[in-house]
């Protein structure tokens, strides 16, 4: 998920990624929103274009985003399950959002819009988490 906003970038899609261990406090703060607030992946898309994602992404079910500069969507929870070892896909996409830093996608430069996950409420940030992995390949 990792790559977003950015002048020119070099991009490879699906490829594995590097990792770093996220920190203790933000895994609990996920599971906190996530406990308590159920997502809803048919509202994710609109979160996903209101939040300026479609502006580094692509996912070919929303024309508009058409970005190249983060890695393509398609396919992005079956993708993330694979990214880390001993990370589900849940956990790998939380953590592109809360700490982008932490796991980059070879070929992409860390260039996430930081502080991203507080711009949203979490019943937003939930309904980006469900969609996001409704999106299988």
């Amino acid at each position: 998920m990792t790559g977003c906003p950015s002048e020119n970038t070099e991009s490879s899609d699906n490829a594995a990624s590097q990792s770093a261990a996220p920190a203790a406090t933000e895994s609990a703060a996920s599971t906190e929103t996530h406990a308590s607030v159920k997502g809803d992946p048919a509202n994710g898309p609109t979160v996903f274009k209101t939040k300026g994602c479609t502006a580094c992404h692509m996912v070919a079910s929303i024309p508009e985003a058409k970005g190249a500069i983060g890695p393509k969507l398609d396919g992005v929870a079956t993708i993330a399950a694979t990214r880390v070892s001993g990370e589900d896909a849940e956990t790998y996409l939380r953590h592109s959002i809360e700490k982008p830093e932490a796991f980059l996608v070879p070929g992409y430069q860390n260039l996430m819009m930081q502080g991203l996950r507080a711009q949203m409420s979490d019943q937003e940030y939930e309904d980006l988490i469900a969609w996001l992995l409704s999106l299988k390949a």
